[in-house]
Protein backbone atom coordinates (compact mmCIF):
# COMPACT_ATOMS: atom_id res chain seq x y z
CA UNK A 1 0.00 0.00 0.00
CA UNK A 2 1.44 3.47 -1.16
CA UNK A 3 0.18 5.83 0.97
CA UNK A 4 1.03 6.50 5.01
CA UNK A 5 0.22 8.31 7.39
CA UNK A 6 2.54 9.85 10.35
CA UNK A 7 0.07 10.66 12.90
CA UNK A 8 -2.39 8.30 14.89
CA UNK A 9 -5.54 7.26 13.57
CA UNK A 10 -8.46 7.05 16.39
CA UNK A 11 -11.13 4.73 14.51
CA UNK A 12 -13.99 3.90 15.32
CA UNK A 13 -15.83 0.86 13.86
CA UNK A 14 -19.65 0.56 14.42
CA UNK A 15 -20.53 -2.98 12.58
CA UNK A 16 -23.75 -4.75 12.55
CA UNK A 17 -23.75 -8.74 14.14
CA UNK A 18 -26.11 -10.17 11.41
CA UNK A 19 -23.93 -12.58 10.66
CA UNK A 20 -20.24 -12.54 10.29
CA UNK A 21 -19.63 -11.11 6.41
CA UNK A 22 -19.69 -7.88 7.52
CA UNK A 23 -17.29 -8.47 10.39
CA UNK A 24 -15.05 -10.24 8.73
CA UNK A 25 -14.75 -7.65 5.57
CA UNK A 26 -14.80 -5.07 7.66
CA UNK A 27 -11.70 -6.31 9.69
CA UNK A 28 -9.92 -7.07 6.67
CA UNK A 29 -9.82 -3.70 5.78
CA UNK A 30 -8.64 -2.42 9.29
CA UNK A 31 -5.87 -5.18 9.35
CA UNK A 32 -4.85 -3.10 5.64
CA UNK A 33 -5.38 0.18 7.21
CA UNK A 34 -2.74 -0.92 10.31
CA UNK A 35 -0.32 -2.00 8.39
CA UNK A 36 0.64 1.42 6.73
CA UNK A 37 -0.53 3.62 9.36
CA UNK A 38 -0.42 3.58 13.31
CA UNK A 39 -3.94 3.17 14.51
CA UNK A 40 -5.76 2.95 18.15
CA UNK A 41 -9.20 1.05 17.28
CA UNK A 42 -12.74 1.13 18.94
CA UNK A 43 -15.23 -1.30 17.62
CA UNK A 44 -18.74 -1.34 18.30
CA UNK A 45 -20.96 -4.35 17.90
CA UNK A 46 -22.13 -7.17 19.88
CA UNK A 47 -19.98 -9.60 18.33
CA UNK A 48 -18.08 -11.88 20.74
CA UNK A 49 -15.05 -11.15 21.89
CA UNK A 50 -13.37 -14.10 20.85
CA UNK A 51 -13.86 -13.44 17.07
CA UNK A 52 -12.53 -9.58 17.57
CA UNK A 53 -9.34 -11.08 19.01
CA UNK A 54 -9.01 -13.42 16.03
CA UNK A 55 -9.31 -11.48 13.21
CA UNK A 56 -8.00 -7.41 14.30
CA UNK A 57 -4.30 -7.10 14.43
CA UNK A 58 -3.95 -4.26 16.19
CA UNK A 59 -3.15 -4.72 19.47
CA UNK A 60 -4.42 -1.32 19.93
CA UNK A 61 -7.96 -1.71 19.85
CA UNK A 62 -11.04 -2.09 22.37
CA UNK A 63 -14.67 -3.49 21.77
CA UNK A 64 -17.55 -2.37 22.95
CA UNK A 65 -20.25 -4.45 23.57
CA UNK A 66 -23.39 -2.42 22.46
CA UNK A 67 -26.18 -2.42 20.16
CA UNK A 68 -25.30 -1.07 17.07
CA UNK A 69 -28.27 -2.37 14.55
CA UNK A 70 -31.38 -4.41 14.27
CA UNK A 71 -30.79 -6.16 10.68
CA UNK A 72 -33.28 -9.07 10.67
CA UNK A 73 -33.98 -10.87 13.91
CA UNK A 74 -33.16 -14.04 13.12
CA UNK A 75 -35.13 -17.62 14.37
CA UNK A 76 -32.33 -19.96 12.46
CA UNK A 77 -29.43 -19.02 9.92
CA UNK A 78 -32.28 -19.33 7.50
CA UNK A 79 -35.48 -17.50 9.08
CA UNK A 80 -36.03 -14.55 10.12
CA UNK A 81 -39.26 -12.90 11.95
CA UNK A 82 -40.22 -9.63 9.95
CA UNK A 83 -42.48 -7.92 12.64
CA UNK A 84 -40.56 -8.83 15.53
CA UNK A 85 -37.71 -6.40 13.35
CA UNK A 86 -40.11 -3.97 12.60
CA UNK A 87 -40.70 -3.83 16.41
CA UNK A 88 -37.15 -3.46 17.04
CA UNK A 89 -36.21 -1.14 14.77
CA UNK A 90 -38.78 1.12 15.59
CA UNK A 91 -37.47 2.08 19.13
CA UNK A 92 -33.53 1.67 17.77
CA UNK A 93 -34.36 4.48 15.77
CA UNK A 94 -35.39 7.22 18.04
CA UNK A 95 -31.57 6.27 19.23
CA UNK A 96 -32.26 6.83 22.30
CA UNK A 97 -31.41 3.36 24.29
CA UNK A 98 -28.92 3.01 26.65
CA UNK A 99 -26.75 2.05 23.93
CA UNK A 100 -27.16 4.22 21.59
CA UNK A 101 -25.73 7.09 24.06
CA UNK A 102 -23.32 5.33 25.51
CA UNK A 103 -21.87 5.37 21.77
CA UNK A 104 -22.34 8.83 21.81
CA UNK A 105 -20.35 9.70 24.70
CA UNK A 106 -17.61 6.93 24.08
CA UNK A 107 -17.01 8.77 20.95
CA UNK A 108 -17.12 12.33 22.34
CA UNK A 109 -14.49 11.30 24.88
CA UNK A 110 -12.24 9.26 22.41
CA UNK A 111 -12.03 12.37 19.66
CA UNK A 112 -12.18 9.92 16.93
CA UNK A 113 -10.57 10.97 13.28
CA UNK A 114 -13.15 8.85 11.88
CA UNK A 115 -16.23 6.76 12.43
CA UNK A 116 -16.48 3.33 10.01
CA UNK A 117 -19.78 1.85 9.72
CA UNK A 118 -20.44 -1.70 8.22
CA UNK A 119 -24.19 -1.09 7.74
CA UNK A 120 -24.81 0.42 10.66
CA UNK A 121 -26.64 3.06 10.98
CA UNK A 122 -25.70 3.98 14.74
CA UNK A 123 -21.96 4.79 13.57
CA UNK A 124 -23.09 7.54 10.48
CA UNK A 125 -25.38 8.89 13.66
CA UNK A 126 -23.10 9.31 15.94
CA UNK A 127 -20.71 10.65 13.41
CA UNK A 128 -23.10 13.37 12.23
CA UNK A 129 -24.38 14.31 15.59
CA UNK A 130 -20.65 14.97 16.74
CA UNK A 131 -18.81 16.18 13.41
CA UNK A 132 -16.92 13.31 12.61
CA UNK A 133 -15.87 11.96 9.18
CA UNK A 134 -17.69 8.77 8.52
CA UNK A 135 -17.06 5.77 6.27
CA UNK A 136 -19.93 3.17 5.14
CA UNK A 137 -18.75 0.59 3.54
CA UNK A 138 -21.65 -1.70 2.00
CA UNK A 139 -22.48 -4.65 -0.51
CA UNK A 140 -26.15 -3.53 0.54
CA UNK A 141 -28.01 -1.28 3.14
CA UNK A 142 -30.80 -1.80 5.15
CA UNK A 143 -33.20 0.23 3.57
CA UNK A 144 -32.49 -1.64 0.35
CA UNK A 145 -33.12 -5.18 1.80
CA UNK A 146 -36.41 -3.57 3.53
CA UNK A 147 -37.67 -2.63 0.50
CA UNK A 148 -38.13 -6.36 -1.01
CA UNK A 149 -40.85 -6.66 2.03
CA UNK A 150 -42.42 -3.55 2.40
CA UNK A 151 -45.63 -4.71 0.37
CA UNK A 152 -46.15 -7.29 2.88
CA UNK A 153 -45.36 -4.86 5.89
CA UNK A 154 -46.42 -1.40 5.01
CA UNK A 155 -44.56 -0.31 8.33
CA UNK A 156 -41.72 -0.58 6.32
CA UNK A 157 -42.23 2.64 4.46
CA UNK A 158 -40.86 5.19 7.47
CA UNK A 159 -37.97 2.67 8.35
CA UNK A 160 -36.92 2.53 5.14
CA UNK A 161 -36.81 6.48 4.71
CA UNK A 162 -35.07 7.53 8.02
CA UNK A 163 -32.50 4.89 6.84
CA UNK A 164 -31.89 5.96 3.66
CA UNK A 165 -31.68 9.78 4.85
CA UNK A 166 -29.09 8.08 7.46
CA UNK A 167 -26.88 6.25 4.80
CA UNK A 168 -26.66 9.02 2.61
CA UNK A 169 -24.67 11.14 5.18
CA UNK A 170 -21.72 8.87 4.90
CA UNK A 171 -18.65 10.62 3.88
CA UNK A 172 -17.32 8.06 1.84
CA UNK A 173 -19.04 5.55 0.74
CA UNK A 174 -17.42 2.19 -0.59
CA UNK A 175 -19.48 -0.62 -2.27
CA UNK A 176 -17.46 -3.86 -2.22
CA UNK A 177 -18.31 -5.96 -5.09
CA UNK A 178 -20.73 -8.11 -5.74
CA UNK A 179 -23.04 -5.23 -4.47
CA UNK A 180 -26.75 -5.59 -4.65
CA UNK A 181 -27.40 -1.90 -5.68
CA UNK A 182 -24.64 0.67 -7.55
CA UNK A 183 -24.44 3.65 -6.08
CA UNK A 184 -22.73 6.34 -8.75
CA UNK A 185 -21.50 8.79 -6.03
CA UNK A 186 -19.57 5.28 -4.51
CA UNK A 187 -15.96 3.96 -4.70
CA UNK A 188 -15.95 0.18 -5.86
CA UNK A 189 -13.62 -2.68 -4.79
CA UNK A 190 -13.49 -6.22 -5.01
CA UNK A 191 -14.50 -8.39 -3.18
CA UNK A 192 -12.97 -8.19 0.19
CA UNK A 193 -11.80 -11.07 2.53
CA UNK A 194 -9.41 -11.50 5.09
CA UNK A 195 -6.15 -12.80 4.24
CA UNK A 196 -4.82 -16.84 4.04
CA UNK A 197 -1.52 -17.29 6.89
CA UNK A 198 -1.24 -20.29 6.70
CA UNK A 199 -0.54 -23.24 3.69
CA UNK A 200 -3.00 -26.07 2.91
CA UNK A 201 -0.20 -28.54 4.03
CA UNK A 202 -0.07 -26.78 7.47
CA UNK A 203 -3.94 -26.81 7.80
CA UNK A 204 -3.68 -30.38 7.12
CA UNK A 205 -1.09 -31.40 9.18
CA UNK A 206 -2.66 -29.75 11.89
CA UNK A 207 -6.22 -31.37 11.70
CA UNK A 208 -4.22 -35.13 11.18
CA UNK A 209 -6.22 -35.18 7.76
CA UNK A 210 -4.78 -37.49 5.09
CA UNK A 211 -2.88 -36.13 2.11
CA UNK A 212 -5.29 -37.95 -0.17
CA UNK A 213 -8.60 -37.19 1.51
CA UNK A 214 -10.32 -34.19 0.17
CA UNK A 215 -11.39 -31.36 3.10
CA UNK A 216 -14.87 -30.22 2.54
CA UNK A 217 -15.78 -27.24 4.84
CA UNK A 218 -19.64 -27.20 6.12
CA UNK A 219 -20.91 -23.81 6.80
CA UNK A 220 -24.01 -22.02 8.36
CA UNK A 221 -22.54 -18.59 8.53
CA UNK A 222 -22.21 -16.55 12.03
CA UNK A 223 -25.32 -17.91 13.00
CA UNK A 224 -25.06 -21.52 13.79
CA UNK A 225 -26.72 -24.09 13.88
CA UNK A 226 -26.72 -27.97 14.94
CA UNK A 227 -26.53 -29.85 11.73
CA UNK A 228 -28.87 -33.33 11.24
CA UNK A 229 -28.48 -36.26 9.68
CA UNK A 230 -24.40 -36.05 9.54
CA UNK A 231 -23.90 -39.78 9.50
CA UNK A 232 -24.72 -39.38 6.02
CA UNK A 233 -21.35 -38.23 5.28
CA UNK A 234 -19.56 -41.11 6.94
CA UNK A 235 -19.73 -43.37 3.50
CA UNK A 236 -18.11 -40.66 1.53
CA UNK A 237 -14.65 -41.77 2.83
CA UNK A 238 -12.25 -40.62 0.52
CA UNK A 239 -13.25 -36.77 2.01
CA UNK A 240 -13.22 -35.20 5.39
CA UNK A 241 -15.70 -33.27 6.57
CA UNK A 242 -14.86 -30.34 9.14
CA UNK A 243 -17.98 -28.98 10.77
CA UNK A 244 -17.66 -25.41 12.53
CA UNK A 245 -20.57 -25.32 15.36
CA UNK A 246 -21.08 -24.69 18.78
CA UNK A 247 -18.61 -27.16 20.05
CA UNK A 248 -16.34 -27.05 22.97
CA UNK A 249 -13.65 -29.27 21.79
CA UNK A 250 -11.99 -30.73 18.47
CA UNK A 251 -13.21 -33.78 17.98
CA UNK A 252 -12.04 -36.04 15.16
CA UNK A 253 -15.23 -39.10 14.78
CA UNK A 254 -14.01 -41.67 11.48
CA UNK A 255 -14.09 -39.08 8.40
CA UNK A 256 -15.74 -35.65 10.42
CA UNK A 257 -13.85 -33.07 12.93
CA UNK A 258 -15.61 -31.05 14.51
CA UNK A 259 -14.37 -27.77 15.31
CA UNK A 260 -15.74 -24.91 17.20
CA UNK A 261 -15.95 -21.22 16.24
CA UNK A 262 -13.91 -19.75 18.41
CA UNK A 263 -10.99 -22.72 17.39
CA UNK A 264 -7.21 -21.46 17.02
CA UNK A 265 -7.79 -21.89 12.97
CA UNK A 266 -8.11 -19.11 10.81
CA UNK A 267 -11.58 -19.51 9.17
CA UNK A 268 -9.83 -18.29 5.28
CA UNK A 269 -6.53 -20.76 5.68
CA UNK A 270 -9.94 -23.78 6.31
CA UNK A 271 -11.60 -21.89 3.29
CA UNK A 272 -8.44 -22.08 1.33
CA UNK A 273 -7.21 -25.77 2.37
CA UNK A 274 -11.13 -26.96 1.43
CA UNK A 275 -11.81 -28.77 -2.02
CA UNK A 276 -15.33 -27.68 -1.75
CA UNK A 277 -17.06 -25.45 1.00
CA UNK A 278 -20.79 -26.70 1.34
CA UNK A 279 -23.45 -24.55 3.33
CA UNK A 280 -25.47 -21.27 3.41
CA UNK A 281 -23.90 -18.56 1.28
CA UNK A 282 -23.33 -15.12 2.46
CA UNK A 283 -21.15 -12.31 1.63
CA UNK A 284 -17.86 -13.46 3.86
CA UNK A 285 -18.35 -17.03 1.95
CA UNK A 286 -18.74 -15.96 -0.99
CA UNK A 287 -15.79 -13.24 -0.92
CA UNK A 288 -13.30 -16.21 0.68
CA UNK A 289 -13.98 -19.02 -1.65
CA UNK A 290 -13.79 -16.58 -4.87
CA UNK A 291 -10.05 -15.02 -3.33
CA UNK A 292 -8.74 -18.69 -2.64
CA UNK A 293 -10.40 -20.20 -5.30
CA UNK A 294 -12.35 -22.46 -3.23
CA UNK A 295 -15.29 -24.53 -4.80
CA UNK A 296 -19.00 -23.89 -3.54
CA UNK A 297 -22.10 -25.74 -2.93
CA UNK A 298 -24.55 -23.42 -1.83
CA UNK A 299 -28.03 -22.41 -0.59
CA UNK A 300 -29.30 -19.44 -0.49
CA UNK A 301 -32.24 -17.74 1.20
CA UNK A 302 -35.35 -16.81 -1.31
CA UNK A 303 -36.85 -14.33 0.84
CA UNK A 304 -33.75 -12.30 1.41
CA UNK A 305 -32.45 -9.57 -0.98
CA UNK A 306 -29.12 -10.32 -1.14
CA UNK A 307 -29.46 -13.54 -2.52
CA UNK A 308 -29.66 -13.16 -6.15
CA UNK A 309 -26.88 -11.22 -6.49
CA UNK A 310 -24.44 -13.79 -4.34
CA UNK A 311 -25.76 -16.16 -6.66
CA UNK A 312 -25.22 -14.54 -9.96
CA UNK A 313 -21.28 -13.44 -8.91
CA UNK A 314 -21.15 -17.26 -7.63
CA UNK A 315 -22.02 -18.89 -11.12
CA UNK A 316 -19.98 -16.33 -13.08
CA UNK A 317 -16.74 -16.52 -10.87
CA UNK A 318 -16.64 -19.37 -9.02
CA UNK A 319 -16.89 -23.35 -9.11
CA UNK A 320 -20.36 -23.43 -8.29
CA UNK A 321 -23.24 -25.24 -7.97
CA UNK A 322 -26.36 -24.62 -5.80
CA UNK A 323 -28.27 -26.67 -3.51
CA UNK A 324 -31.90 -26.48 -1.35
CA UNK A 325 -31.60 -25.72 2.00
CA UNK A 326 -33.09 -29.02 3.01
CA UNK A 327 -31.08 -30.65 0.91
CA UNK A 328 -28.27 -29.08 2.33
CA UNK A 329 -29.63 -29.97 6.27
CA UNK A 330 -30.25 -33.46 5.14
CA UNK A 331 -27.08 -34.15 3.79
CA UNK A 332 -28.70 -35.25 0.72
CA UNK A 333 -25.85 -33.52 -1.54
CA UNK A 334 -22.90 -35.65 -0.25
CA UNK A 335 -24.95 -38.44 -2.73
CA UNK A 336 -24.95 -36.51 -5.85
CA UNK A 337 -23.85 -33.06 -5.79
CA UNK A 338 -21.12 -33.23 -4.39
CA UNK A 339 -19.04 -35.08 -6.88
CA UNK A 340 -18.71 -32.41 -9.82
CA UNK A 341 -17.56 -29.92 -8.06
CA UNK A 342 -14.62 -31.85 -6.64
CA UNK A 343 -13.54 -32.96 -10.51
CA UNK A 344 -9.95 -31.08 -10.73
CA UNK A 345 -11.47 -28.34 -13.45
CA UNK A 346 -9.92 -25.52 -12.73
CA UNK A 347 -12.16 -22.54 -10.66
CA UNK A 348 -12.14 -19.32 -12.61
CA UNK A 349 -9.58 -17.12 -12.63
CA UNK A 350 -10.21 -14.54 -9.57
CA UNK A 351 -8.92 -10.87 -9.55
CA UNK A 352 -5.63 -9.80 -8.43
CA UNK A 353 -6.29 -7.78 -6.11
CA UNK A 354 -8.17 -7.66 -2.84
CA UNK A 355 -10.93 -5.25 -2.19
CA UNK A 356 -9.54 -4.66 1.00
CA UNK A 357 -6.17 -3.28 0.15
CA UNK A 358 -8.54 -1.47 -2.17
CA UNK A 359 -10.65 0.18 0.35
CA UNK A 360 -7.88 0.33 3.00
CA UNK A 361 -6.19 2.85 0.11
CA UNK A 362 -9.66 5.08 -0.21
CA UNK A 363 -10.07 5.69 3.15
CA UNK A 364 -6.34 6.67 4.06
CA UNK A 365 -6.62 8.81 1.68
CA UNK A 366 -10.31 10.24 2.68
CA UNK A 367 -8.90 10.76 5.85
CA UNK A 368 -5.51 12.70 4.22
CA UNK A 369 -7.55 15.21 1.78
CA UNK A 370 -10.13 15.89 5.63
Amino acid sequence: MALKLDKILRIGVFITSHGFGHATRTCAVLNEITQSSNCSIDIFSTLPSWFLKQNILCKNFEAHYLKTDVGLVQKSPFVHDLQETINQLKDFLLFRSVDSQKAITISRKKKFNLIISDISPLGIKVADQLGIQSVLIENFTWDWIYCHYRESHKEFDKIIESLRTIFERSGLHIQARPFCLEKNSSLKTSPISRRVNKSKEEIRDALNIEKNSKIILLTTGGITKKLSFIERLRPVDHCTFIISGDFKNIVKDHNIISLPMNSAFHYPDLVSASSCVVGKVGYGTLAECWSSKTPLLGCYRNDFGESEVLRDFANKNLKHKEISIDDFERMNWAAYSLFSLLEDNPSPNASPCNGAIEAAEYILSFIERN
